[in-house]
């Protein structure tokens, strides 16, 4: 089957005491109404414009004031409820650089503009627009690498998670500074990761090119063992980039960063479908920003925690699951993204040093799992050689949990979303010589006995 790769040639005002006469009685001037030129937009482009514009995640755009106006009260509600932006971080726990909580004073302006009818304001107030690269968050791709057709679709029922083989066969050694799924129709992808295979791996070898494969249990694992490149550094399967609810396009070049690619590596799609009422097609792709140089440091997204042993009795409200993984070597925590399914409530990380000394990096009091968001560290945190990543998630599998499909059954792991997981992808940082297979090794903590 022919490879698909299509290049892209690269306010507060101050009254003085004493100034008025005892006898004079000052009020202040009600605050003017805001405008959607002055003052909506602006925030709206700031905090919602990644999401809400036109062929991106969101279902609705507010590039506009026409596009936006016929929301004004579904705003108000949702940014007064806090349901928007999606935000489900603990403010108390950690600094991160995509945090997208809104101010009081954010909310009481989107609220009084509401209220007040919506006013669109003085086209003079209004800001220049934002740009967009084609729908691309990254900018300008130098590489796409595209499902090779496209992927019929049924109307109803459930879609397995699958996965799809791209043999994009790249003939050089790459670094990579930004990479973004781009999903070909935003309908029924629900997420999706692309995921860098390296030459001559084991991994989905026999599985034929452009075809959707449900996975079996066991077959993540690559079992090839990768000499160096021909510059020097080793391949490795790593997830170049990912795309749901709460993530899209992604940077690589925080502390001097980027990807590496080696020469002869394929591209594997693993994608979650969901089904609309009619029959759909898809033909998903891949966009990646080549660095201008090899990098200070090499970024790997990995699976650092991850805990198979779940079980969940039916009906049960509160089960507690742990992962683990310690440092073999030395790297810096950029990323992390918890990932649970419907059963998910409760999601925290804890870093525990070599000395004892013990950081909690999140807590996600109330996971979602219709938005995975993934959380960029403010600064990258130093993970010495010995550190231990631990991971705590709940699950509610009882019929109070409103997204849970079916609390009659006992849930398992499994890679569909009617079964459950417990996974935290991280970003990490390490040096570009590293053999990236020999960054941590998980080992699984005691789970908790089946509930009765």
């Amino acid at each position: 089957m022919r490879r698909v790769i299509l290049f892209a040639v690269a306010a507060a005002g101050v009254v003085l005491a004493g100034a008025w006469p005892s006898s004079v009685s000052v009020e202040a001037a009600p605050p003017a109404t805001p405008t959607f030129n002055k003052d909506v937009l602006p925030l709206l482009q700031k905090q919602c414009q990644d999401c809400h514009r036109p062929n991106a995640i969101a279902p609705m755009s507010f590039m506009t004031y026409k596009e936006t106006r016929p929301y004004a009260r579904a705003i108000e509600k949702a940014v007064v409820g806090r349901t928007m932006p999606p935000w489900f971080a603990d403010p108390a726990v950690g600094h991160f650089k995509n945090t997208k909580l809104l101010s009081e004073a954010e909310i009481d302006l989107l609220s009084a503009w509401a209220r007040n009818g919506a006013p669109e304001g003085d086209p003079k107030d209004l800001p220049a627009p934002r740009q967009f690269a084609d729908g691309w968050t990254i900018g300008k791709p130098d590489i796409i690498v595209q499902f090779p057709k496209e992927i019929q679709l049924p109307a109803t029922g459930v879609i397995d998670q699958s996965n799809l083989v791209v043999k994009a066969r790249f003939e050089r050694d790459m670094w990579v500074k930004a990479a973004e799924v781009k999903p070909g129709n935003a309908r029924v992808v629900h997420h999706m990761k692309a995921i860098v295979r390296p030459p001559n791996s084991t991994w989905l070898k026999n599985v034929p090119e452009g075809e959707l494969y449900v996975p079996q249990r066991g077959d993540g694992f690559d079992r090839s063992v990768q000499p160096p490149s021909a510059t020097g550094p080793i391949p490795a399967q790593d997830i170049l980039a990912k795309y749901n609810p709460g993530v899209e396009g992604q940077s690589f070049t925080v502390g001097n960063a980027a990807k590496f690619i080696a020469a002869g590596s394929d591209v594997v799609f693993e994608i979650h479908y969901q089904t609309t009422g009619k029959p759909e097609v898809d033909r998903s792709m891949v966009g990646i920003v080549l660095a201008d140089a090899p990098p200070a440091a090499r970024h790997l997204t990995v699976t650092g925690t991850n805990n198979g042993q779940i079980d969940i009795a039916p009906g049960e409200a509160n089960y507690e699951i742990a992962g683990e993984a310690t440092l073999e070597s030395d790297a810096k925590l950029v990323w992390v993204q918890p990932h649970q399914h419907y059963r998910g409530r409760y999601f925290e990380m804890n870093v525990v040093y070599p000395n004892g000394e013990r950081k909690l990096v999140l807590r996600v009091p109330n996971y979602r799992f219709d938005w995975q968001v993934g959380y960029e560290l403010a600064e990258p945190l130093d993970l010495p050689k010995g550190t231990r990543l631990e991971t705590l998630g709940r699950y509610d599998n009882s019929a109070a949990n409103r997204f849970n499909p079916d609390p009659t059954a006992r849930v398992r792991f499994g890679l569909q979303s009617n079964d459950e997981m417990h996974v935290a992808f991280m970003g990490v940082l390490v040096d570009p010589k590293a053999d990236p297979t020999k960054i941590f090794v998980p080992r699984r903590r005691p789970v908790p006995p089946p509930a009765q």
